[in-house]
Parts: structure tokens; sequence; C-alpha cells
């Protein structure tokens, strides 16, 4: 029983500690866009790796869900930022589509909410 409560304090802080580093490498990949895929990889990689670990690894899938959910969530922003931005000004915007990079944020997003209602079940 101690085993399981101490499991399931993880899991909490595991997923915050998720998004804000998800936050954080979606953000640093204005500086190295190569990051826009390493992130998605690792976040998956912890998340099912966790999930395939049972009981004892939901934390780390929660990790992994949390990185996804920071993520999608910064793309999310982004895609929708320059679509508003856009609208209107072809002549600026060069005709640019956000389409799919804004699909990518919605998968990124919906991952990352299904990998903690796993992970969240699991340890239940």
């Amino acid at each position: 029983m101690g085993s399981e409560t101490r499991v399931a304090d993880r899991w909490g802080t595991q997923a915050v500690a998720g998004v804000v580093f998800g936050v954080i490498l979606a953000f640093a990949t204005s500086f190295l866009f190569l990051l826009i895929v390493i992130g998605p990889v690792l976040g998956l990689g912890i998340g099912v790796t966790g999930l395939r670990d049972g009981a004892q690894g939901r934390p780390r899938a929660a990790a992994g869900g949390g990185l996804l959910i920071g993520l999608g969530g910064v793309y999310l922003f982004g895609a929708l930022n320059t679509l508003i931005s856009c609208q209107g000004h072809e002549d600026v915007c060069g005709g640019v589509t956000t389409l799919p990079f804004l699909v990518f944020a919605i998968v990124l997003l919906a991952l990352g909410i299904a990998m903690e209602v796993l992970s969240y079940a699991g340890g239940r």
C-alpha cells in the first residue's frame, strides 16, 4: 500500500514537470529547429516505456504525456497566432499556410492527453 501511494504522489509531480519541460523545449525550438522532431519522439519514448513498465512506470508515462501536452500547447498557440495574424495580409505573409503545423500541434495535444489518461487510470 505504501509504494502505491508514493507512485500516485509522483504521478502529479511528474505530469507537471513534463508540461514545464515541454513548454521550455517548444520555445527552444525557435533556436534549434531540430527540436521539433526530437521533442515529440522523446515524449513518446518516455511515455510508452513508462506505460510498458506497469504501475511503477506510471509517473514516467505522466512525464511523457506532460511533455507532449507542453509541446502541443505552445505549437498550437504559435500556429493559431500565425493564422490569425495573416488573415487579410497575404501580401505580408506570402500566402503561408499553417494547417500542417496546426494539425501537428493538435495531434501532439491529443497524444499527450491520451497518455495522461492512460497513466492516471493505470495507477488507480
